[in-house]
């Protein structure tokens, strides 16, 4: 059932979170309520660490029930407990260190910012095992930031065009919709922390919101 929730009274839940279809990602310090509602919600098995020794998992790594990607600047003890969980481990050796701000994606694409590398965008694909395209999305190159996607839906900036929709549909292989979070937040995937499940989704959020995200992510 989707659950309004903040994180230390911030809604911004996405930017300390992330989850897949079995794991989600916390930071170590996470006060265990948190936790609980992460694993009752999303149904998951919660891994806590830290990302380049920063709490903001949802900004520093990228994920999907295939792999982790993870920017160069993160630590070896970090890696070494998510190498624990059965999932692809992928470093990125570009400059780019919020990689979760510049990655959208499920199981079947991914999109990402422009800049990123031949040989990054190998790893990509090789770890997350679908295809990697680049582009931007309502002008903005920090696609991460501008949509949140699963395995059944999607939902995008408010100011993405029809063509642009389409286009990340042709991707990511789901219907995606327009929305905001957080009481007008274009910036969707900070507000939230979503696998097919469920999803939990910040505490300023309206109901009109909540009903357009719920419909979005498929999940009614």
């Amino acid at each position: 059932m989707t659950q309004l929730i903040s994180y230390k009274r911030n809604p911004n839940i996405g930017v300390i979170g992330r989850a897949n279809d079995q794991l989600a990602v916390l930071p170590t310090e996470c006060p265990k309520s948190f936790e609980e509602a992460v694993i009752e919600t999303l149904d998951v098995n919660v891994i806590k660490t830290n990302i380049a020794g920063t709490s903001l998992i949802g900004t520093m790594m990228a994920m999907n029930n295939n792999g982790i990607i993870l920017p160069s600047q993160v630590y070896g003890e970090e890696v070494s407990k998510l190498k624990k969980h059965d999932i692809s481990i992928g470093i990125i050796k570009d400059k780019y260190t919020a990689l979760g701000n510049l990655v959208l994606l499920n199981d079947k694409g991914a999109i990402v910012a422009e800049g990123f590398t031949k040989r990054a965008i190998k790893t990509m694909e090789d770890v997350l095992g679908c295809e990697v395209v680049k582009g931007t999305i309502a002008g903005y190159r920090i696609v991460g930031s501008a949509g949140v996607a699963t395995n059944k839906g999607g939902l995008i900036h408010p100011l993405a065009n029809d063509e642009e929709l389409e286009w990340i549909e042709g991707i990511l292989k789901v219907e995606v919709d327009v929305g905001t979070i957080n009481r007008g937040s274009g910036f969707v995937r900070a507000g939230l922390i979503a696998n097919s499940k469920d999803v939990m989704i910040g505490n300023l959020t309206t109901g009109p919101e909540i009903t357009r995200i719920e419909e979005a992510l498929g999940l009614l």
